[in-house]
């Protein structure tokens, strides 16, 4: 039984029998109201920060990661180790900050099952999909084949503020009771990349004279802060809702929308096959002059890149989704979700497990198949009546076997009741 297997195994079994100790009165004595939907509400305000960043790869383990997350050297042996494997790279980051404020007291709306919230943040994510080839090209540079190929690799960036408000509707007294929120956001996309290549995309030959394909899309775009550039419309849905005593569902739709850059964006395209037999240089007392390698570059640098500046563009923003089944059983809850990152990356389906281990404290772990392999654990801790504090740690196989897998992250949030 290898390492990996035997950590999974131990800590399932040790929640399994904390599970002894849940109770599902106990979810009446737990007062993080706001995200519990458990519970029916009384009047009170909640002010809330929370925190979350996470890296997940598939075939790049944590050994190659650590030396970009923490300004290390990153070690021969390590991307040797990591590009063993023949198939595509794939890693996806996700980093979130929110800070809102909940009325759930008597409002302007005269009724208890409808209220307001506001809510400002910061959201980025990134995903990369490149060819074991294009890693060569990019950690070891043209010295091991003849021929690289790099079809179909993609990478996309992300990153906007938010600010707004929404409402917050509850129906408590029905059969099946659920609660729903809607909210809409002004946003700013602070920075934006999108490349794509398709095929006949190659580089053949020596670091002299080659041959090169290409054959791919490419957009970037930045826009400073409080700037009138990059600026679109978000919303953000949340649904749960109680089916039984013992069974919840739901679903969230969040950081989607639209953002529009006048202006700021460049792009890049080709597609073609083109050959470069190096620089002649008849004249060396000429190096010094600026234009004299600009001008030999350009004819072979131009048909590559194509580019095109202070374009506009507009740009859609793909929903952060998760979908859940929860049961409670045996004291323990279960829950089965599905969660997508608004990327290209592959849907993740996750199942996770949580108790009570005392009346105000909760332990959960989760694992995830599929678009991505991990094993996470996470607290909730009501403190007190008014201060409540979560917590959680990503990626747990990679923390304990950094040469074998990959992925980092946790989470963190404190809210305040009054």
């Amino acid at each position: 039984m290898n390492k990996a297997f035997k950590l999974v195994v131990a800590l399932l079994i040790s929640f399994q029998g904390l599970a002894q100790n849940g109770d599902s009165t106990k979810w009446n004595r737990f007062k993080n109201q706001f995200d519990n939907p458990y519970k029916n509400f009384e009047a009170f305000n909640l002010l809330g920060f929370q925190s979350s960043t996470f890296i997940s790869t598939n075939r790049i383990s944590n050994d190659f990661i650590y030396p970009f997350v923490f300004g290390k050297k990153l070690e021969k042996d390590a991307i040797d180790h990591n590009l063993e494997n023949t198939k595509n790279k794939r890693l996806s980051s996700e980093t979130n900050q929110e800070l809102r404020f909940v009325n759930l007291k008597k409002n302007a709306f005269k009724t208890k099952s409808l209220n307001w919230y506001v809510k400002g943040g910061v959201h980025s994510r990134t995903f990369v999909n490149a060819t074991n080839d294009a890693a060569k090209l990019i950690f070891k540079g043209n010295t091991e084949t003849s021929k690289y190929e790099f079809n179909d690799c993609s990478y996309s960036n992300l990153r906007l503020n938010k600010f707004g408000g929404g409402l917050y509707h509850h129906v408590e007294k029905t059969a099946k009771p659920f609660n729903l929120t809607f909210g809409l956001f002004i946003i700013q996309a602070l920075n934006y990349g999108n490349v794509k290549t398709y095929t006949n995309n190659y580089l053949q030959g020596n670091e002299d004279s080659f041959d090169i394909g290409v054959n791919y899309d490419a957009a970037f775009a930045n826009a400073k802060a409080f700037s009138s550039n990059g600026l679109g419309l978000g919303s953000e849905v949340v649904f749960n809702q109680k089916i039984s005593p013992t069974k919840t569902w739901g679903f969230s739709l969040q950081n989607f929308g639209f953002a529009y850059f006048k202006n700021n964006t460049t792009t890049y395209t080709a597609n073609g096959q083109y050959k470069f037999d190096g620089i002649y240089i008849a004249e060396v007392g000429r190096l010094s002059e600026d234009d004299y390698f600009k001008n030999k570059l350009d004819s072979f640098t131009n048909p590559l890149n194509n580019v095109k500046e202070n374009q506009s563009k507009p740009i859609l923003i793909a929903p952060v989704s998760f979908i859940y089944y929860n049961m409670r059983l045996n004291g323990g809850y279960y829950q089965l979700g599905l969660r997508h990152s608004g990327t290209k990356a592959l849907p993740t389906a996750e199942f996770r497990y949580f108790t009570f281990i005392k009346p105000s404290f909760i332990l959960g772990v989760s694992a995830g198949v599929v678009g991505q392999n991990y094993l996470n654990t996470d607290i909730s801790w009501a403190i007190s009546k008014q201060w409540f504090f979560q917590a959680g740690l990503y990626h747990l196989e990679a923390l304990a076997l950094p040469k074998t897998f990959g992925g980092l992250g946790g989470s963190y949030g404190l809210q305040f009741v009054f």
